[in-house]
């Protein structure tokens, strides 16, 4: 009680002119029709408009669930694809492995799974640029994942917080990641040379490569990070290399990062045995 003396005391001026001024409202609307006609207009304007923007606000969150629908059925899809291709790539090789490769698609499940992150920050420090999500270490993120999107390769995992990651993007100067033309057998390495964001590097490759404007760049399936055959680009023209050795070409890449709003954080279950038996390797030597 002591409370709302205090309230009244501290406020009774602004209360009382609230007060005064509903009264003068209601004796407005009762006594005069062109007066009450305004109220009413008024009301139903303010009210129209309050309205309009829930619609409008709704509508927005409807779309925003539709966007998330369809990027876990394109996540869905593009995991049968690279399933699917990885199958046909074995039985190309040998056909006579056809019950094998069968009997290994229903044994084996597909390696990679894919879960949803919403961009929540989009950092640039002088060349470097680095992405936020919203998927941390409570979420099963670590260190050395890859990020996708709807249109290719996006980045890697670089720091993890509880409920926060840092992605490095391909338009980074420390992202590197190996890759290699369509129906090509030479693998090079996209590497960004810091000058325009939408243009990447691949390099080391053999000055006698055949390759044409257009080609498309997949990743390849050095990386136990990556599934192989997702997009990367599409090259332009030779680029510059620094060893005179072998060649560069200049890649346009297919994710636009500037206003990238969701990505996909993969999950490769075989990367620790692939890592482990390369440790070895290079423990030996």
């Amino acid at each position: 009680m002591l409370k709302l003396f205090e309230l009244l005391k501290s406020k009774g001026y602004l209360i009382l002119f609230v007060l005064l001024e509903v009264v003068a409202i209601i004796l407005l609307y009762r006594g005069s029709n062109y007066h009450s006609s305004i109220i009413l207009s008024s009301t139903n304007f303010i009210t129209g408009k309050i309205t309009e923007t829930a619609t409008v606000a709704n509508s927005y969150l409807g779309l925003k669930e539709a966007n998330i629908t369809l990027m876990s059925r394109n996540a869905q899809l593009e995991r049968e694809v690279l399933r699917l291709r990885s199958t046909i790539e074995r039985l190309t090789i040998d056909s006579l492995s056809y019950r094998k490769v069968m009997k290994d698609s229903i044994d084996q499940p597909f390696p990679y799974e894919y879960r949803i992150a919403k961009v929540v920050g989009n950092i640039t420090y002088g060349n470097s640029s680095y992405l936020t999500i919203d998927l941390g270490s409570k979420d099963g993120v670590h260190q050395d994942m890859a990020v996708l999107g709807v249109s290719g390769v996006v980045g890697i995992i670089k720091a993890v917080g509880k409920r926060y990651a840092q992605v490095l993007p391909v338009t980074n100067k420390d992202f590197a990641i190996s890759c290699k033309i369509k129906n090509g057998e030479y693998i090079g390495i996209l590497k960004w040379d810091g000058e325009t964001p939408q243009q990447s590097l691949l390099t080391n490759l053999p000055k006698h490569i055949s390759y044409a404007p257009g080609d498309s760049v997949y990743t390849s399936n050095y990386s136990a990070i990556f599934p192989e055959g997702i997009f990367v680009g599409t090259i332009l023209e030779e680029g510059s290399s620094i060893d005179d050795n072998f060649c560069a070409l200049k890649v346009e890449l297919s994710m636009k990062l500037e206003n990238i709003k969701y990505v996909y954080v993969v999950t490769n279950y075989d990367r620790e045995e692939r890592e482990n038996l390369d440790a070895i390797l290079t423990h030996k030597r």
